[in-house]
């Protein structure tokens, strides 16, 4: 089979690998699609200290079924089926630890990652090991939903993840710093889930020009934030930009007795920061940071978009191939471009 195998730093490579064998409790799937987050292009750029060995990236993938190991025939009878389309809910837990047995397996003691300890979905199969079917990391997903969208569900449960963690409240004035997909996703379900205001912002002008071609009145460049905002600041602050200056904008905006919500991590050489801890004392912050999601919170983001709540079509920028795709990761400037994620289709 054809993949995407990445060696370190800024080092990817169009390989051609045995397609991976199938035990009695596992499964093989045909990968339809794998978009690009923007954490696979932080591996790239900066590595991961989960990966320390050859790995194929890609974590927001959908499929079929393959191989079913005989075992999983017998004992999910009517749940799986060979040709079945699925998505993946890529953090796969333990289902023992205590966070699991208190369904946050997003922090699972032992969680294991597609993309990151578990091969990814940049490749033409992908090996689905016992514990991730185990513990219902494989979703049906169902055809009506197109292949480039069902990618996005992935992201969109990282949200619902994020925005349930801390809750939104309709009355509250609400920030998203970074007009990015995943800023733009914090949008869209911070309006489903009833909010009456809400302020985007990015330092990147291209990416307020499509936030407002999407029908985002109130989105704008963060020097104008202050403008935008009453006196207060804003109740719920949520980053979704990965850089120094969307955390020091997050502090200075936020009103007293708000919250903040680290949702994009940040690169190896940025991630320890000053910030004030007497800000947070004095004004009765709250800070907190929220990872991943959990099965069920994929299939609630799987749910909420086969009713036709929240549209993700708008979002998807470019489909290409397993060939195609290096040139992505080494375009410079790729953060400056109008947002959408890129989907990898790899049998095509």
């Amino acid at each position: 089979m054809k993949a995407i195998m990445f060696y370190g730093i800024k080092k990817l490579e169009l390989v051609d690998i045995p397609i991976p064998s199938t035990k009695s409790d596992e499964m093989l799937i045909k990968v339809e699609a794998c978009s690009i987050c923007g954490s696979d292009l932080r591996i790239f750029n900066y590595g991961s200290p989960r990966i320390q060995q050859l790995t194929i990236l890609g974590h927001e993938i959908v499929g079929t079924i393959e191989v079913l190991g005989e075992n999983i025939k017998s004992r999910y009878e009517g749940l799986y089926y060979e040709g079945q389309r699925v998505g993946i809910s890529p953090a796969v837990p333990c289902g023992r630890c205590y966070w699991c047995k208190n369904k946050s397996q997003n922090v699972c003691d032992n969680l294991k990652i597609f993309g990151y300890e578990f091969w990814g979905g940049f490749s033409q199969f992908l090996h689905i090991p016992a514990v991730a079917i185990e513990n219902r990391c494989i979703i049906p997903v169902p055809e009506v939903l197109s292949t480039s969208e069902a990618t996005l569900i992935e992201p969109l449960a990282c949200v619902l993840n994020a925005q349930q963690f801390v809750g939104v409240n309709p009355s509250d004035t609400i920030l998203i710093i970074g007009a990015g997909v995943m800023g733009l996703l914090h949008y869209k379900l911070a309006s489903f889930y009833g909010a009456q205001e809400i302020i985007i912002c990015d330092k990147v002008p291209e990416r307020i020009r499509n936030a407002k071609a999407l029908g985002i009145e109130n989105a704008c460049i963060n020097s104008e934030l202050k403008q935008r905002l009453n006196e207060r600041g804003a109740d719920l602050v949520i980053v979704a930009a990965g850089t120094k200056s969307a955390l020091e904008d997050a502090f200075k905006y936020v009103a007293k007795r708000g919250k903040i919500v680290l949702f994009a991590g940040l690169p190896g050489e940025e991630e320890r920061q000053m910030i004030s801890c007497n800000q947070i004392h004095y004004n009765e912050l709250t800070v907190v940071g929220t990872h991943g999601s959990t099965p069920e919170q994929y299939k609630e983001a799987l749910r909420i978009v086969l009713e036709g709540k929240l549209s993700l079509k708008d979002l998807i920028k470019k489909e290409v191939t397993l060939e195609e795709a290096i040139a992505i990761f080494r375009q410079p400037n790729l953060s400056n471009d109008k947002p959408g994620r890129v989907i990898i289709y790899p049998n095509k």
